[in-house]
């Protein structure tokens, strides 16, 4: 058996867990951490290293299929070499290269746990798992867009009557703020601090309430009525597990 079907058969031993159970907790780690490090002494590296440790994670979850795998590796390659020549020199274009490819991970790492999620018709812990991972990476996603338009215009996002870049105490607190700015639009908050004030930012930032909203009310939905279905089937006499898992089907 070649390296990539012994870890396809290590996931699938191990889905009690899950392959998404580690994306997961990277994402929250860099939700929590992202502000809290605004204090340390090396808070200039805190998104890049916390967005980072995202991107290995998702490389981790597209590890059962090789094209997939190949792809995300190399993606993630170039957003790291991106992000930490950026660090190093200063420049812009190296953070430009490494942010489109770290969006590149990001979205395909989202279409490929999409996938897994709206097929499956046997949902597990890691399943529901997997959708909070979807709905956090289109946040995340959207924070990167948000990130590479302030690149191209940073007159798209005021704060008050000032840029938001230039609002920002410094360069390093402008990631979160986008996050920030991101999340509160995704589940439709919409605090009024943070604007959109070009015609591509208003159009991305309308895009993203829209996804959220429908992503919570057509595939969360869908996902805890498979959940609840697959519940009430355990109970039923006769009932079999050996319906094959899609997900199954992808990893062979």
């Amino acid at each position: 058996m070649s390296w990539l079907g012994q870890l396809a058969s290590r996931d699938r031993e191990g889905r009690a867990l899950g392959r998404h159970t580690f994306l997961l907790a990277s994402l929250i780690f860099m939700m929590v951490a992202l502000p809290l490090l605004e204090w340390s002494s090396g808070r200039t590296l805190r998104f890049p290293i916390l967005f980072s440790l995202v991107l290995m994670a998702a490389t981790w979850v597209n590890r059962t299929q090789h094209w997939v795998l190949v792809v995300a590796i190399l993606t993630g390659i170039g957003a790291l070499a991106g992000n930490a020549l950026s660090v190093a020199e200063g420049a812009l274009a190296p953070r430009i290269a490494g942010d489109l490819s770290g969006l590149a991970l990001l979205v395909l790492t989202t279409f490929v746990i999409l996938n897994s999620v709206v097929r499956t018709r046997r949902v597990e812990l890691d399943t529901v798992i997997g959708g909070i991972c979807v709905y956090l990476l289109i946040g995340l996603s959207f924070t990167t867009l948000y990130r590479l338009l302030l690149d191209l215009d940073p007159a798209a996002f005021m704060l008050g009557d000032l840029p938001l870049a230039e609002a920002c105490v410094d360069a390093s607190s402008l990631p979160a703020r986008l996050l920030y700015f991101s999340f509160i639009t995704l589940t439709t908050t919409g605090l009024g601090d943070i604007r959109p004030a070009s015609e591509i930012a208003q159009m991305l930032t309308a895009g993203e309430a829209l996804t959220g909203q429908l992503y919570v009310a057509i595939f969360v939905a869908r996902l805890m009525g498979l959940h609840i279905e697959a519940g009430r089937l355990r109970t039923e006499p006769g009932d079999s597990d050996d319906e094959t898992d899609p997900e199954d089907e992808l990893d062979r």
